[in-house]
């Protein structure tokens, strides 16, 4: 029994010994590393160290070498600083066409060199990648946009600006902004139009003898294409001038400018407004077809598309400046209008023209009942001279009897020249002519011509327009962008 007690004393000692043994061993081995690994952070750690004393002394030694205050000069110091600038667009839009704006996101870029910031190449760099907040203790340029309303510099998470000073002194400025300028816009041949939006880019308070901005490259992203929803990029118009500055008309100021040439899309405005003004024009001749008798049938369906055509084309002005003069897209509304309008009237005129002719035979009808009795005494008279042959008389016979190819009235009213100026024979003549009148002017032979004439010179015209207004607006008459393109 003591020995079971002994041998369970001893056992538990030699496990304390083991434990305390491992974690002496483990202690050392953490608190003492490698002497390889020990060195080579010694040596990374001191050129770290090394390379941040080399910087700062670098960037202490330029702030002080320099005077933000006052441009760099040049190796000739009556020689401007040349400012290049580079746009890298990223995205365009949205396009207002009714504040006459137009926005674009880009990074603008400005290189210029200030030999007071000069050092000596660090190793192997040649260039030092530094904070934006280093820019407000140099001197930068005053660069503004001339022409902008409502610009930005993008500040998420961080102002994006990118800031890097070369050893022989050369600038690099690269910052994402948000540009949003005026434009001027020309509707004359609105929706077959072209604009061509500006960005002017000068200094504020520098001229041609301090500062000259010269462009390095406007890129634009492969995508932006497929961005803009109305309009398509065809083209880049870069340009630099000097320009007399209004506040001193002895001096001038460099100014840089870029056109975006923009044309625009008529996919939408065919669909939604041309299409549906067509259909319309198309459906008030289905008058043409109703009977002239059906007269609540064409009056609504005149008023019907007299009534869509105003709703459709009139209503489209809310989303367009309030300019003083017409576009395309008016016109062809404006025309497809009167065609419906005149579809109309073309009814009213029916209608009136037929109340005209029933009026008219009415009269004649009533003047008929004496011709007739003109007429059976024009007969009776030709009994009494001699014919032969009784036969009733026509008034297509009585009508021949003047000509020289007459039938009996010719060969026996007209055989003795003084026949021919009898009462008789004139009063004959007379009725003949009046029946005659009376059958060609029957009013239901007049309205279907009028209706004939309509199913074929309305779609006629309507088919001679469309022609003539495409032609015109595509390729006739010229984008009032390319005079002023055309200066540059």
């Amino acid at each position: 029994m003591a020995s079971n007690v002994v041998f369970s004393y001893a056992l538990c000692a030699q496990m304390i010994f083991l434990t305390f043994l491992v974690f002496a061993i483990t202690t050392y081995a953490g608190s003492h590393p490698s002497n390889h690994a020990s060195s080579h952070y010694k040596r990374t750690t001191t050129y770290n160290t090394s390379l941040i004393q080399n910087i700062t002394r670098q960037l202490n030694t330029i702030l002080l070498n320099q005077d933000k205050n006052f441009r760099p000069l040049n190796a000739d110091p009556r020689s401007p600083l040349q400012v290049e600038v580079d746009i890298s667009v990223r995205s365009m839009g949205p396009i207002s066409e009714q504040d006459m704006e137009f926005s674009l996101d880009c990074y603008f870029r400005q290189k210029w060199t200030d030999r007071r910031l000069a050092f000596s190449p660090i190793g192997s760099r040649q260039d030092l990648p530094l904070a934006s907040k280093m820019l407000k203790d140099i001197w930068v340029p005053d660069t503004y946009i001339r022409n902008g309303r409502r610009s930005y510099l993008h500040t998420l998470t961080v102002p994006n600006v990118l800031f890097r000073v070369r050893s022989d002194g050369q600038v690099h400025v690269s910052q994402r902004l948000t540009i949003k300028t005026r434009c001027k816009m020309f509707f004359k041949k609105f929706p077959m139009d072209s604009q061509a939006c500006p960005i002017e880019i000068g200094s504020l308070g520098h001229f041609t003898r301090d500062i000259v901005y010269v462009w390095k490259d406007v890129d634009l992203d492969s995508k932006m294409g497929n961005m803009l929803s109305q309009y398509q990029l065809l083209d880049v118009v870069k340009t630099q001038y000097n320009q007399t500055d209004p506040r001193d008309s002895n001096s001038s100021a460099s100014v840089l400018k870029v056109y975006f040439k923009l044309q625009r899309q008529q996919g939408f405005y065919i669909l939604q407004i041309y299409t549906p003004c067509n259909l319309i024009v198309v459906m008030s001749w289905v008058s043409f077809w109703i009977n002239k008798e059906a007269s609540p049938a064409r009056v609504a369906l005149g008023i019907m598309t007299v009534l869509s055509m105003s709703t459709l084309g009139f209503g489209l002005r809310t989303d367009l400046p309030k300019v003083s003069h017409s576009t395309a897209l008016d016109i062809y509304i404006i025309s497809c209008f009167g065609f419906v309008f005149a579809a109309l009237v073309e009814y009213a005129v029916i209608n009136y023209a037929h109340i005209v002719y029933i009026r008219k035979k009415v009269h004649d009808l009533r003047g008929l009942e004496s011709n007739r009795a003109m007429e059976r005494m024009g007969m009776f008279a030709a009994s009494l001279m001699g014919a032969t042959r009784r036969e009733t008389l026509n008034e297509e016979d009585l009508v021949l009897a003047s000509s020289e190819k007459g039938h009996w009235y010719h060969r026996f009213l007209c055989s003795k020249p003084e026949h021919k100026t009898s009462v008789f024979y004139r009063m004959a003549v007379k009725a003949a002519k009046a029946k005659r009148k009376l059958k060609m002017n029957d009013p239901a032979r007049v309205v279907n011509k009028i209706d004939t004439f309509s199913k074929i010179v309305f779609p006629s015209v309507f088919v001679l327009f469309n022609l003539g207004y495409w032609l015109a607006f595509l390729y006739l008459i010229p984008d009032e962008i390319d005079r002023l393109l055309a200066d540059f």
